[in-house]
């Protein structure tokens, strides 16, 4: 296996976790803040972008009923969660959160950390939010 196959499966894995069902849009949406997360330097790569403690409830913390979920097949909504890591990690898709790096859904939680950023998009259930881009 190359490192390249196991970016895209973790990411794939990632995506079906924590989108699977907000449609293809939504996850497409969680892939390209991952991809921001990497390209702002925020995440040396990709693997690191999805594992870091505290990124993606669904693949780090202890409890979160997803984090011991594993697709099975057939599974439509991964296989559609592949093509989109394929996509994304291949730079072939446009990022429609706008840049975004962070998000979360609102009815389960607001984190503190949201009241410093910029809301950017909302899509599905989930709102992406950046860095406030303040200038001095």
């Amino acid at each position: 296996m190359m490192w390249a196959d196991y970016d895209r499966t973790m990411l794939a894995l990632t995506l079906w976790r924590e989108a699977r069902g907000e449609g293809r849009d939504g996850m497409r949406a969680v892939g390209h803040v991952i991809q921001n997360r990497i390209k702002a330097s925020m995440a040396k790569d990709w693997g690191h972008a999805i594992t870091k403690r505290w990124q993606f409830s669904s693949m780090t913390a202890a409890g979160d009923p997803e984090l011991i979920l594993w697709p099975e097949q057939p599974d439509q909504s991964f296989e559609e969660a592949m093509q989109i890591a394929d996509l994304i990690y291949g730079g072939g898709d446009f990022d429609l959160t706008q840049g975004a790096t962070f998000y979360f859904n609102p009815a389960v939680v607001r984190p503190d950390w949201a009241k410093d950023m910029v809301q950017v998009a909302t899509i599905g259930h989930h709102d992406f939010y950046v860095a406030n881009r303040r200038t001095t």
